[in-house]
């Protein structure tokens, strides 16, 4: 209740982009099969560490907003490595940084323990903004946050393959949903909330004020014939 989405791509829109082989800003577009089923996406996947690639700008809104993204940690069989996916604000052009001076936050995923067989790890990065407040998380928990010092215009998602050994790796965004708060909509929902327990409340006065007149006893007249 109160959320109303603004931005969205999904798997059918990276498919497309995949049929045409075109890419999603820097990010190419794949098709990642997972046992039987086939999933669609765009990101990166390599044998080497990369530079940080983005996706293309895409409009913000003013108020509370939430960010979510879902993706896949690709890792191919016998494969070490560090990946890292993040969202960088924008305020006219210019990036928009925390009090550290930070301006891309967002969380990172290190293969300690090669798999033996190629794996495709689902997740899902939120992304949580009010009064330039973000707060990020990973799967429900809680990863960061950081006060950003600016007007949040627009933002890029970004993929980084930080480390790699002995195969390759990578990230593969299959969804993105941006969303802002209506407080009018909340607002007005709840005052229909109200107004409809008043009502109940009133139409239960009105049956025990006429449960209670009807049990009334009735006055006697005097000198009746």
């Amino acid at each position: 209740m109160g959320w109303k989405t603004f931005y969205s791509v999904d798997e059918s829109y990276f498919k497309g982009l995949y049929d045409r082989a075109e890419k999603w800003g820097d990010l190419i577009a794949y098709k990642l099969t997972i046992g039987t089923e086939e999933h669609y996406g765009a990101g990166i996947t390599d044998v080497s560490p990369t530079a940080w690639m983005f996706s293309p700008k895409i409009q913000h809104t003013i108020g509370k907003t939430r960010i979510t993204v879902k993706y896949y940690l690709w890792v191919s069989a016998n494969v070490t490595g560090e990946v890292a996916l993040g969202i960088v604000f924008y305020d006219n052009g210019n990036t928009v940084k925390d009090e550290q001076g930070y301006d891309l936050h967002g969380v990172s995923h290190t293969v300690e323990t090669a798999p033996t067989e190629n794996a495709a790890e689902p997740h899902e990065l939120v992304i949580e903004q009010e009064n330039n407040r973000i707060v990020y998380s990973v799967d429900g928990n809680k990863i960061g946050e950081a006060q950003l010092q600016g007007t949040l215009a627009s933002f890029k998602l970004a993929v980084q393959i930080k480390s790699v050994s002995n195969g390759e790796i990578g990230i593969i965004i299959t969804g993105v949903t941006a969303e802002y708060y209506d407080y009018i909509e909340d607002m007005i929902n709840q005052m229909m909330t109200v107004m409809n327990i008043m009502m109940y409340v009133m139409i239960g006065v009105m049956v025990l004020g006429v449960v209670i007149r009807a049990f009334k006893p009735r006055k006697e007249t005097k000198g009746g014939g």
